[in-house]
This record gives C-alpha cells, sequence and structure tokens, in this order.
C-alpha cells in the first residue's frame, strides 16, 4: 500500500543504481499489468505501490520499454492501433508502453481460470485436494487459449522490440502470470539477458504435482530460460531448485544455487521486496492520516489490535478473528478493553472462491460480535475498502499488528505497518510469511493453523512490558528502514552485472 510519489533519496539511489550498473544493456521490462492506466478520456493514471515505482523508476531512469498485456477496452485499442504511450521527464530519456491485445476472451481465461485460481492457489497451498481442484477440459483449454497464448503474444512483442535496438537486451520479468514468456524470449533473442522475479512463494516440489506434467514442465523449462530467477526467501530459492531436480530431472548446484539447462546456467537468488520508507512515513504524517487516526482512536477501546489486508483466503482472516474470540472467551477482564480494527481490501471478486470467503468473514464477525458485544463495545469493528490513508492510520493505532497469513510471498503489511506505527506496537507474525525470515525475531511468531497459539500470542503482546515492546519495535523499524525498496533493486541489479557481466554490444 506504498504511494507513489517519490522522495529524492530513495528514487534518486534506485535511479544511480540502474545507470551505473546497466551498462550497454537495453532494459524492457515484462508484466502482466501497465504501470499507468489510460484513461478513455486522455490521459492516463498512474499505479501505486512501491513495486510499481520502483520499477518505474529504474525504467525512467534508462529509457526503458515496458509490455503488458491489454487488460481494458482502451488498452486494447491502443494496442490494435499499434500505440505506444510514451512517457517523457526532464533530462531522462522516454520510457515506452506497449499493450499487447491476446483477445478478451484468451485473457480472461489467462488470468481468471489459470493465473488466479489455479496458480494461486496451488503456489498458496490453498487448494481442499479432496475436492480441488478438477483439472477438466476446460482448464486445459485455459492454459493453451489462454495462459500461453498470452504469454507467447506478450514474448513476441519483446523479441519485436529487441529487433530494433543494436544495445544488449535486459528482459525483466514479473512473476507468475509469465512463467512461460522467457522460453520463447530466449528462442527469438538468443544473446538476451532474462531476468525473472517470482513475488508469490515457491512450493515444495511434492505439491507441484496437483498439476499436469505438461503444465509443470511448461513452467520449469520458461523459469530457467532466465539467467537470474529471483524469490522472495531462501525458502523459496530451496524449493524451486528441488522442483527442477525432483520433477524436471534437472542437474543442480544447491551450494551454488545454480540450475544447468540445456547448457545453460539458471542462477536462483533471494531478494526480499521490501518498502519505500520515506514516503511510508511522510505519508503517515499527513493531516488527512491524522484525522482518520482519530476517528480510528475516537472508537477504539484500551487497547488496539489491527489487521490490513486484502480480502484473500491466504490471509487467514478467518482465523485471526477465532484466535480474538477465543482471547475474549478466556481472558474476561479484556471485555470492553480490548476492541479489534480489520480494513479489509476486496479482492477478485470475479473468483467464486474469493465471494465464498468474504461471506464467511462477514459472518464470523457478526457472530462474535453478537457473542460479545455490549453497549458502548463493539469487539470487532470491520471496515471494507481500499484506502491508502486508511490503511497507514490503522498502522499508526496499534497495539498489537495480528499478520497470521497462511503463506505469503513477503507481506509487506508486516513491514509498513513497523515503519508508521506510533505506540510501540507488536507484530504478531505467521510463521509462513516471507517477512518473517526478516522480521521474526522481534515479532511474535505463530502457527497460522493454530487458533489457541494465536490466542496465546495476542495476549502475550497486549500484556507485554512497555520497555520491551518498545525495544522490539525499535529493531523492527531498523530492519525495514535498512532493506528497503532502493535495496531490493540494487540487489537484482548487482547480481546481473556480477553474475553476468556488463552489458556489451552483440559480437563486441
Amino acid at each position: 500500500m506504498s504511494s507513489a510519489s517519490r522522495p529524492s533519496a530513495t528514487w534518486s539511489s534506485i535511479r544511480s543504481s540502474a545507470g551505473r550498473l546497466l551498462g550497454w544493456w537495453s532494459p524492457i521490462i515484462l508484466s502482466n499489468r501497465a504501470p499507468v492506466e489510460p484513461l478513455a478520456t486522455g490521459g492516463f493514471r498512474r499505479g501505486s505501490g512501491g513495486l510499481v515505482t520502483a520499477l518505474l523508476t529504474v525504467a525512467e531512469a534508462t529509457g526503458a520499454d515496458w509490455v503488458a498485456a491489454a487488460r481494458t477496452p482502451t488498452e486494447r485499442n491502443l494496442a490494435n492501433a499499434r500505440q505506444t504511450l510514451v512517457q517523457e521527464r526532464d533530462g531522462a530519456p522516454p520510457m515506452r508502453i506497449h499493450f499487447v491485445d491476446s483477445g478478451r476472451s484468451a485473457y480472461e481465461q489467462h488470468y481468471s481460470v489459470i493465473c488466479n485460481p489455479l496458480l494461486w492457489f496451488l503456489q498458496h497451498y490453498l487448494w481442499d485436494l479432496s475436492y480441488e481442484p478438477v483439472v477438466d477440459g476446460r482448464t486445459h483449454r485455459a492454459w493453451s487459449n489462454g495462459y500461453a497464448k498470452v504469454n507467447q503474444d506478450l514474448a513476441d512483442e519483446v523479441v519485436r522490440i529487441t529487433a530494433s535496438n543494436p544495445r544488449r537486451p535486459l528482459i525483466l520479468v514479473q512473476d507468475y502470470q509469465l512463467y512461460l514468456a522467457p522460453a520463447r524470449i530466449r528462442a527469438g533473442v538468443p544473446h538476451a539477458v532474462l531476468q525473472q522475479f517470482v513475488h508469490i512463494p515457491w512450493p515444495e516440489p511434492h505439491y507441484w504435482r496437483v498439476l499436469p506434467a505438461q503444465f509443470r514442465n511448461a513452467i520449469i523449462d520458461g523459469l530457467v530460460s532466465n539467467d537470474i530467477v529471483g524469490f522472495q526467501t531462501s525458502h523459496d530459492v530451496a524449493n524451486f531448485l528441488a522442483t527442477c531436480e525432483e520433477l524436471r530431472g534437472l542437474r543442480v548446484d544447491h551450494r551454488d544455487q545454480v540450475v544447468l539447462s540445456r547448457g545453460r546456467l539458471a542462477w536462483a537468488r533471494a531478494y526480499p521486496i521490501s518498502v519505500d520508507t520515506d514516503n511510508l512515513e511522510r505519508l503517515s504524517r499527513s493531516g488527512e492520516v491524522r484525522q482518520m487516526e482519530s476517528d480510528i482512536r475516537g472508537g477504539r477501546a484500551e487497547q488496539l489490535i489491527v489487521r490490513v489486508d486484502r480480502l484473500d483466503p491466504a490471509k487467514n482472516i478467518i482465523r485471526g478473528f477465532l484466535a480474538y474470540e477465543r482471547l475474549l472467551l478466556q481472558n474476561p477482564p479484556l471485555r470492553g478493553r480490548v476492541g479489534f480494527f480489520a480494513f479489509l481490501q476486496p479482492s477478485r471478486q470475479d473468483v467464486a472462491a474469493y465471494r465464498a470467503y468474504g461471506q464467511a468473514v462477514q459472518a464470523t464477525v457478526e457472530r462474535i460480535n453478537h457473542r460479545f458485544g455490549r453497549d458502548g463495545w463493539r469487539p470487532i469493528r470491520l471496515e471494507m475498502g481500499e484506502n491508502q490513508r486508511r490503511a497507514m492510520a490503522a498502522f499508526r493505532s496499534y497495539d498489537v499488528l495480528l499478520v497470521n497469513s497462511i503463506l505469503d510471498g513477503m507481506n509487506l503489511v508486516a513491514k509498513e505497518g513497523a515503519v508508521v506505527n506510533q505506540r510501540d506496537g507488536v507484530i504478531v507474525l505467521s510463521e509462513s510469511t516471507g517477512a518473517h525470515e526478516e522480521l521474526g525475531e522481534a515479532a511474535v511468531s505463530v502457527n497460522p493453523f493454530d487458533v489457541e497459539m494465536t490466542a496465546s500470542a495476542l495476549r502475550l503482546a497486549l500484556t507485554m512490558a512497555a520497555p520491551e515492546r518498545a525495544r522490539r519495535a525499535a529493531v523492527l523499524r531498523q530492519v525495514v528502514v535498512e532493506r528497503d525498496i532502493a535495496r531490493w533493486v540494487r540487489l537484482q541489479l548487482q547480481d546481473l552485472h556480477d553474475l553476468i557481466g556488463p552489458g556489451v554490444p552483440p559480437g563486441a
């Protein structure tokens, strides 16, 4: 939920690193979604979030091309007219955004049948395997006519762009929607340098057997066509290497974290993503946020538990409420003294499982409020919406931040809360989040499935002595500030430079 506006220190650091390390390379960023949304009335809306802003900074510093799928009618019109959005900034080379239209039906099959829910659910261990997934003819058609087609079309656009540039191409591919694209790009531009970052968890090899061999083999072949594959944690790297070895029979060096495939090396590395700490702090001090903070505190109990999440089954929201219910049941003196503020962003409402989960969340809240509520005190205050300033106000206000996800690639909520909070708040953190690898030492760790353990963790956090709360909060903040979004970019660019070498003209 980081803002798109850019303070000078963070983004100057990224811009400087990009200029110093990219050398003679010609960067192209490839993603499912473009960093801006063109409007039918003209102009465009810039995407929000630290990731978009970080990649935009690299693109603007180097004059990169950005290739993305056309998702809206306006984007499809631009793609079919072969129009490129050009963004120019004073003193910087122009950045060009290319939209690729695979057709509305193909994109819906790609995104709503394969990416979400199939791959997302698989990579977050969300399937109830006794019943789902059912890989039937519809799934196979969506794979061929949707997922594979969109990947092929985007890859072909990348190949087309490289043909007119004499510099060595550097293709930066983003996430799980584009697992197949690198193999096609490699075939079309053998001398290109490819790096792909996977933002979500990578499961253990055995779980990938949920997918037909045709699907999973194509995914692995696509990923090892990259020169470097980036993941959020060292655990994800280990799982990926084991997957290549066990399911594809590839030679793997686990010590050096490298895969040998078709005479080429693919390096696997962990790059924990982070947040723009400077901008978060500035936004959190704004008048609007402070006013919202007063509103949240105005209806608060003596102490406040907060959660800020997308309304996603992977976030484990219902078990979090059940743990709070156990806390109130086992500790009657806390009733009326502790409140729970949950600010949830509706997500992927085109997927039936998400709609059903949202209904179950609301039913759980209503039941707990009915059971324990009394005049002047409502145990859970649930708000739905997407408002970054509201989220910042919640982060400033918490005594305890609950992050009990079933599985997360990273979970930036924990990092945002650590930077913004003003009350020496304690973070109760699932051991299954990527953030736990960096923040676990100063957080209160929980097993996301253990409701009793989570209830005990909430009580520990609420009753922790002030000096210990302050110590933990300071450690959490220091870790995040030292490992911000600029560091995430620098690590990747430095490895590209060190492992592949500076870009040189073909044949030089």
